[in-house]
């Protein structure tokens, strides 16, 4: 018989120190890091300074080591550049003519150098002799004609010109080479004029000058292209290396490429790889991760996301992006994030901001942005992936990206569909309507979709990019105020955008943005209103913006920009078509007082046609570099969220529980936009390659939010005045009207986040974060009439995230995220026969999800097999009074990358 265990927790204890000293034999073996991108900086760094100390062999094969990690053309151009500075010429040029193949944007230049470097070849070949026939002269290093450098100077005269216009730097560099370029290609066609015309074959490579053409004269490389030895070969204008590679870089905080370490405002990037080892297709739920964001998910298809509190169903806060252009509806000020036109598999990074960002990106990018980031056409692998799951989900995509040449292109498409996280009631149901378009009440989502883009490198920096994406399906959504489920059908969205990119720093760019739906809500009791509402909305973009920088005093990173939107909205729940023209221009200069403090300066106006006057948003940061890698931060500025085309124009019958009984629900053109007025101060270090660590505390004032607040129930002594009465059109009693309104109360926000990311050995990077959220009326006196809506958080207080990955050098990734949300109040508005139309608060509790992926990489690489798992503790989780509990599923998945 078995004795029990006194002290089962030593069992416990020792089991686990086996497990840890297992993991200890596996990872501690190694001092590489998980991250690939951290992996190949490193690989790179090293490559680099092996080189700079002259053991070019060793250096080349760590850059090597690093592109393969993480391809880059700037690898491949610094490889180039050493093989050419110690005189290997074929595999210079082997690696120059493969980073000309990635299009590069100084394409003429460095094929100037190929040139020379292949005449150079040219000029080692021996010559076939018959003795005692003299030698015959070196063949002719260059076949560029006098024309052909007379034109390599003028454009040098041309650049110079416009250097000095725009005091920029790089373009006087430019001009520099150029002329350097024009001067060794005549030094080589006198010399060979002067060679064929005495046959003496002087200048050749003997170093002597004696014309013997034996190739024995020195040729030393001095890290610049200098080469010594009388009558040696001219100096070759390699260029300057690329030291800035495999850098974290984030353009969304101040619209152009900056390290996080300076950007303006605290940034998140969520990689490729992060994405792809997650294995989740949800943008809205991979920003579960990132420290300050509120996920709030309804049903499958429908997920609503805040940063630093203020969420709500339909949440208009936060600015979405795709590449830098607004994916928001108008209609409602919300995006549908579950509809974007675009697979996982083709988002090179998505960049998240948290604070204020209207005044780079103007109205509603109030608390944040989130700017989805696509893989630039013809860079990275085609694929073909598809996946399937519990509650019939179902996936499929496939995407080819190709380059030729000066135009490369990516076209991809797919297809998505799930079920509701618990079955609705039938359709066939006699004592509970359903909508007439809910003909699938159980399926919260199904669409496909289609997605090109092209690039066309004109030559000289001039850029042409185009494309057009379309989505169409079906799905279900919250609604707002007193709507509840709601059903959209027949949704068609498409986005077509064009842009011209030029040299000096102009650039146009435009975009139309199409949406068209039928919604309703989910119920419709027998004798209840017909409330099928359709909706075509058409928002037109067209922005024209400068950037340049010079140096004037100190170096500045300058931009500004005027542009125009054009809204057109129809929607029978509306009082009528609408038709609205905004306006805006901002100006933004980073200057880098001292080689360790920046100020950037930033400032819009926007126009709105319901707003009283110019809408003026400003903000300003200064970054400290306290120490290499080290960065302190203060920002201070406002945003402001226009009224949506609902919050203004609404007129809309709400069914109630009561047949032929309704209540109105109104919109108000005379609102004032809301407003937040933010402080931050943040601390970063990127020092090391084993983590990354920030930490943000902020303080924010919140006025004039809107919401649908004003309740006017209607009295018996109304029907008679004329107030209320029957209405003939909805053929119902109205009991009182709901109408959008600026509320009177102020609110605070204090809050802050904190987070780690770590590398610790090869394959294994962990992360956790925390964050910290209290919004409370300033005054609590505002809400002494209605003390319920006093208690609305909208967020809750704490929020804590923790991961790991691994990545098996054998083919084997493990994903793990956990994420903890604590207790919140919700107020929401609810109706009953006695009191008609009031707020309620809900307490809804905390909880834990648990996802994870195993996954294995076959066939090096290019068959990509996992099992996903979401909610894997079990719990039947709720993240708003309103939603459904969110189940527990399984979706396996495959890819093949070729």
């Amino acid at each position: 018989m078995r004795v029990p265990d006194p002290h089962p927790w030593r069992a416990r204890w020792s089991h686990g120190c086996a497990a840890l000293l297992l993991l200890g034999t596996l990872f501690g073996a190694s001092t590489a890091f998980a991250d690939v991108r951290t992996e190949a900086r490193r690989h790179f760094r090293h490559g680099m300074d092996l080189i700079q100390r002259g053991e070019t062999a060793e250096g080349i094969r760590e850059l090597e080591v690093a592109y393969e990690i993480l391809p880059h053309p700037n690898v491949l151009y610094n490889i180039a550049r050493a093989y050419a500075e110690s005189d290997q010429y074929e595999e210079a040029v082997d690696y120059f003519e493969q980073y000309l193949a990635s299009d590069p944007p100084d394409r003429e230049e460095v094929q100037s150098l190929l040139d020379a470097l292949q005449s150079r070849l040219a000029a080692r070949e021996p010559q076939v002799t018959e003795a005692p026939t003299p030698v015959e002269p070196p063949p002719p290093e260059s076949s560029v004609s006098t024309q052909e450098i007379l034109a390599i100077e003028e454009s040098a005269t041309q650049i110079e010109t416009l250097a000095e216009a725009t005091q920029s730097d790089s373009l006087r560099e430019r001009a520099r080479r150029l002329r350097v370029l024009a001067a060794n290609l005549r030094t080589r066609t006198e010399a060979r004029a002067q060679a064929e015309g005495s046959g003496t074959g002087e200048g050749t490579e003997t170093g002597e000058g004696t014309g013997e053409g034996t190739g024995e004269g020195t040729s030393e490389g001095t890290g610049e292209g200098t080469e010594t030895g009388e009558g040696s070969e001219p100096q070759l204008a390699l260029g300057e290396e690329r030291r800035e590679v495999f850098e974290e870089e984030v353009v969304s905080a101040s619209r152009f490429a900056e390290s996080p370490l300076d950007a303006p405002n605290s940034t998140h990037t969520i990689t490729r790889q992060d994405i792809r080892l997650s294995g989740i297709t949800d943008i809205s739920q991979l920003l579960r991760r990132v420290a300050g964001v509120d996920v709030m998910t309804h049903y499958p298809g429908h997920t609503d996301v805040g940063i630093r509190g203020l969420n709500r169903r339909q949440a208009n806060k936060v600015l979405f992006l795709v590449d830098g252009r607004t994916v928001r509806l108008d209609f409602l000020a919300s995006p549908y994030v579950q509809m974007l036109p675009f697979a996982v598999e083709d988002v090179e990074r998505i960049e998240v901001i948290r604070g204020p960002a209207a005044a780079v990106y103007g109205a509603d990018a109030f608390s944040g942005i989130v700017n989805i980031i696509l893989r630039t056409p013809g860079e990275g692998e085609s694929y073909l992936t598809g996946a399937g799951g519990n509650r019939r989900t179902g996936r499929a995509a496939t995407s080819v990206s190709h380059r030729a040449g000066p135009f490369s292109f990516r076209a991809s498409a797919g297809y998505n569909r799930t079920d509701m996280f618990v079955n609705l009631v039938g359709a066939d149901r006699a004592d509970y309507g359903i909508s007439e378009i809910y003909d699938r009440p159980n399926q919260a989502l199904e669409n496909a979709w289609f997605s090109g883009e092209t690039r066309l490198n004109l030559g000289e920096g001039y850029v042409v990019r185009a494309g057009s994406s379309v989505t169409v399906g079906d799905g279900a959504i919250q609604g707002i105020s007193r709507l509840r489920q709601t059903a959209v059908r027949d949704l068609f969205f498409s986005q077509t955008h064009a842009s011209l990119t030029t040299p000096f720093g102009l650039q146009l760019k435009s975009y139309w943005n199409h949406f068209e739906v039928d919604v309703d809500t989910f119920e419709r009791p027998p004798g209840a209103l017909d409330t099928t509402g359709q909706v075509d909305q058409d928002v037109i973009d067209t922005e024209l913006s400068f950037n340049r920088q010079f140096h004037l005093g100190v170096d500045h990173n300058f931009a500004v920009g005027v542009g125009h939107r054009y809204k057109d909205v129809k929607w029978n729940w509306l009082n009528d078509d609408q038709t609205e023209h905004h306006y805006f221009a901002y100006l933004q200069d980073a200057v880098q007082l001292h080689e360790r403090l920046r100020l950037t300066a930033s400032f819009r106006i926007d126009r709105h046609p319901l707003l009283d006057g110019i809408q003026f948003s400003p903000r300003g940061s200064l970054v400290w570099r306290v120490v290499d890698g080290h960065a302190l931060r203060l920002t201070g500025g406002t945003a402001f969220r226009s009224p949506s085309f609902v919050e203004s124009y609404l007129d809309f019958e709400n069914r109630t529980p009561i047949r032929a009984v309704t209540a109105i629900g109104q919109g108000n053109q005379n609102l004032d936009p809301e407003r937040i007025v933010s402080i931050e101060l943040g601390y970063a270090n990127q020092a090391t390659d084993y983590f990354a660590l920030e930490t943000n505390v902020y303080y924010n004032l919140v006025f004039d939010e809107i919401q649908l607040s004003s309740v006017d129930t209607f009295r018996l002594g109304d029907f008679g005045t004329g107030e209320g009465g029957y209405d003939e059109g909805a053929q119902a009693f109205p009991v009182g009207n709901l109408q959008f309104n600026n509320e009177d109360a102020t609110f605070y926000q204090v809050g802050g986040e904190i987070g780690i990311r770590a590398f610790p050995v090869t394959g294994l990077d962990l992360y956790a974060n925390y964050a910290y959220n209290q919004t409370e009326p300033l005054n609590d006196a505002d809400f002494q009439d209605d003390p319920v809506r006093g208690q609305d958080q909208r967020t809750s207080a704490h929020k804590f995230n923790l991961g790991v990955q691994y990545r098996a050098p054998f083919g084997l990734d493990l994903n793990v995220d956990l994420h903890y949300v604590s207790d919140q109040v919700w107020v929401e508005q609810v109706t009953d026969a006695r009191t008609g139309v009031r707020f309620e608060a809900f307490d809804l509790d905390g909880y834990v999800l648990l996802n994870a992926r195993v996954g294995v990489r076959l066939f090096d690489d290019r068959l990509d097999i996992g099992i996903t798992g979401t909610n894997l503790l079990f719990q039947k989780v709720r993240q708003h009074p309103l939603s459904q509990p969110m189940d527990t599923r399984f979706v396996v998945s495959g890819a093949f990358r070729f």
